[in-house]
């Protein structure tokens, strides 16, 4: 979004599905340092992702940058980590449940980025400025819609994981576990983006791109519901009896 801003566009983040980075980078059996990936390939899914920024905050950890490395797009993260085992490529940054996949089979978590808890921005409800404009009744009704369906994912977990088995194809009961707790890590209940979130994404780019916060976030219609006291309705509808 803060590259098609550059561009020309004119887009708004309004509400987030996830505030905080949920990513490790995982190296292969034997590589342990930034030594042994320096200069080597590293996957990501596709450029521009959550994938491919992790990487970056990854690489840093580890004194590197990205032209220490060759980057190259390798699709889904169960791809990218038989690439990592079969010594195709060096390392990857991973999110559940195929985190906890790349544990298992023996790859080593060499930067463990969700420990450290970082604010940031990855999904959300995007919409451009003029339609937020124009249709700001829509898409607050959209809104509380999509809130009150996390309110329920959250506090029905039988429910949550019916549908995302459903949809996600998942069959596996310990990696539906996996996920729909990740989930409950990253989601807020009222999807109310971080500000630290957006300044640790803005900061990633050149200092050509604006630094201001309210050229890519807008709050006004979660502001909006939180003084209707929508967010307190749902908080008493779904709170354990």
């Amino acid at each position: 979004m803060v590259r098609l801003n550059q561009a020309g566009s004119d887009l708004r983040f309004i509400a987030s599905l996830s505030n905080v980075i949920r990513f490790t980078f995982f190296s292969g059996p034997g590589l342990k340092g930034a030594a042994d990936i320096k200069g080597g390939v590293v996957g990501v899914s596709t450029f521009g992702s959550e994938s491919d920024a992790t990487v970056t905050l990854a690489l840093q950890r580890l004194g590197l940058t990205r032209a220490d490395v060759t980057l190259k797009e390798y699709g889904g993260g169960l791809r990218r980590i038989e690439a990592v085992k079969s010594g195709e490529i060096k390392a990857t940054s991973v999110n559940e449940p195929v985190t906890s996949i790349a544990r298992e089979q023996g790859l080593h978590p060499m930067v463990d980025l969700a420990a450290e808890n970082i604010p940031w921005l990855f999904s959300g409800v995007v919409v451009k400025k003029e339609y937020l404009e124009a249709h700001r009744d829509t898409l607050a009704r959209f809104l509380k819609a999509t809130v009150e369906g996390n309110y329920l994912a959250r506090t029905d977990a039988k429910r949550a994981k019916d549908v995302l088995a459903r949809e996600a194809k998942i069959t596996d009961p310990k990696i539906l576990d996996i996920a729909y707790n990740d989930f409950k890590q990253q989601s807020p209940p009222d999807l109310v983006p971080v500000r630290a979130g957006a300044d640790n994404v803005i900061a990633q780019f050149p200092p050509d791109v604006s630094r201001k916060v309210e050229d890519y976030v807008d709050t006004s219609l979660l502001d909006g519901l939180r003084k209707e006291e929508f967010f307190m309705g749902l908080e008493q509808k779904y709170s354990p009896h």
